[in-house]
């Protein structure tokens, strides 16, 4: 699958251009895994197939300007070699909540209520003065 990607990559930085085929009798045939091992096996493989890329002369990022790729195509191949490199956050997204509970020490400080009540209310209280809302008119000179 890497391959494809970077064989339609190149082919379309030299100003090829590719079609949708939907033939009425099915032309193509190939095979998909059977298992989850074998699917996770085949997600490695284009995992690191798009790493591979990534760090080659023919990313999509730097290479192939001035060519026929449209913007639209660039962008396509950079997600497709980008993707692998998105599991990265998810992995800290989805283990930090544990690790947090697990450790008793979290990323958020505690704020109390009464120092949230006064933020909101006097951004409220500005808000209100800014359009000279009747309840809080009165309340332009006050201090809290």
């Amino acid at each position: 699958m890497t391959e494809d990607i970077l064989t339609g990559f190149k082919m379309h930085c030299h100003g090829w251009r590719s079609v949708y085929c939907i033939p009425k009798r099915p032309a193509f045939k190939g095979s998909a895994p059977i298992n989850l091992s074998d699917r996770l096996h085949q997600v490695l493989r284009c995992a690191l197939g798009s790493v591979e890329i990534f760090f080659s002369r023919h990313c999509p990022i730097w290479y192939g300007y001035g060519g026929g790729l449209k913007w639209l195509e660039r962008f396509s191949y950079i997600n497709s070699v980008v993707y692998p490199w998105t599991s990265v956050p998810l992995l800290v997204y989805c283990t930090l909540p544990a690790i947090c509970l697990l450790t008793g020490k979290f990323i958020v400080p505690e704020v109390c209520f009464n120092d949230l009540s006064n933020i909101l209310f006097c951004q409220w209280k500005n808000l209100c003065s800014y359009f000279s809302f009747p309840p809080f008119t009165e309340l332009k000179n006050k201090k809290l």
